[in-house]
């Protein structure tokens, strides 16, 4: 091995060990895990078997058999496989959303009576998820906040409870129930 060489990986070694040594001062103490946003919920995907979307009148339902997922016609009962290119990351992003907190105190929770401010009573938006061993989480969506970047939440029978998700969140789930994920047509 030439001395050149040798040179080179000693001052690459010098400047990782360094780069480690600042980013590891940086963080300073107590803050072994990175900040991690606080979860609406958390399902694995793939515990998930049934996802139904309602918002008034409209209502689709999403169901799981051996692996691949349909949207069933309540009506004739028939199953239409979900176009996996529009479905594929939906079971995911279903798996806990990112969520502000906004009942944090009893002062908080006090100022939670009026649900209609938020677009929770009536409910706007209903998403209900059903897991393998038929645990339920209804999730209530509500208004647009007024940064129209997130939308009021709540968890139905989670007794005072007020959440905010980013508005990305709700608009590609309500996309599912006005645009259907049906498969693509050959043709």
């Amino acid at each position: 091995m030439s001395a050149r060489f040798t040179i080179v990986l000693v001052v690459l070694l010098v400047l990782i060990g360094g780069l480690v040594a600042v980013t590891q001062l940086l963080r300073g103490p107590g803050s072994d895990a990175p900040d991690r946003p606080e979860r609406l919920y958390r399902i694995a995907s793939g515990e998930l078997v049934e996802v139904v979307i309602s918002q008034g009148e409209d209502s689709i339902k999403f169901v799981e058999v051996e692996g691949t997922w349909y949207i069933r016609d309540e009506e004739s009962g028939e199953d239409a496989e979900a176009n996996i290119d529009r479905w594929g990351g939906i079971t995911s992003l279903l798996g806990g959303p990112a969520a502000e907190n906004l009942m944090k105190s009893e002062e908080d929770r006090a100022e939670l009576k009026d649900r209609a401010s938020y677009g929770l009573d009536p409910v706007r938006t209903v998403i209900t998820l059903t897991t393998k061993s038929d645990q339920m989480v209804v999730i209530n969506l509500g208004d647009l906040t007024p940064t129209e970047d997130g939308y009021y939440v709540s968890i139905e029978d989670v007794r005072d409870n007020l959440y905010i998700v980013h508005n990305s969140w709700v608009d590609v789930l309500e996309r599912l129930l006005h645009e259907p994920p049906y498969p693509v047509e050959e043709g």
